[in-house]
């Protein structure tokens, strides 16, 4: 009889260690997507500031983009993924299939232009709600 009870103890314990193996995966697995993702959406972000930086551009007046630039150093340029995604061939992007389970509305870049305004100067916040 004691040996049932210790048997049952001991694949008690086995269980439990297994469990908490399979939380700790699950749970790195899941972070890892987020930070993926995350990197993924920064990246797009990059693309699209220079995008915008472009198309905004005045080839006569290279001053007038670092005055508009410089309106929204504080506030900052926000955009909505489903608006990024007008701009940006999604299709072409490694890995874009991850902000799939983000929501289009919700998730949101923001672009902080720096002085001097140049096309690479500037920080980029992410709001992302997701699914992972």
């Amino acid at each position: 009889m004691e040996k049932k009870g210790e048997n049952k103890r001991l694949l008690a314990i086995i269980g439990i260690i297994i469990l908490f193996l399979v939380i700790v995966f699950v749970v790195t697995f899941s972070l890892s997507k987020g930070k993926r993702a995350e990197v993924k959406l920064k990246n797009l972000a990059g693309i699209f500031y220079k995008y915008y930086y472009e198309d905004n551009s005045d080839k006569k007046d290279k001053d007038k983009i670092k005055v508009f630039l410089s309106n929204y150093a504080s506030s900052g340029l926000t955009i909505k993924l489903k608006d990024m995604e007008t701009y940006i061939d999604t299709h072409k992007v490694e890995d874009y299939k991850l902000l799939k389970k983000c929501d289009n509305e919700k998730t949101t870049i923001v672009i902080y232009p720096k002085a001097p305004y140049n096309k690479d100067d500037y920080e980029i916040r992410l709001n992302m709600d997701c699914n992972f």
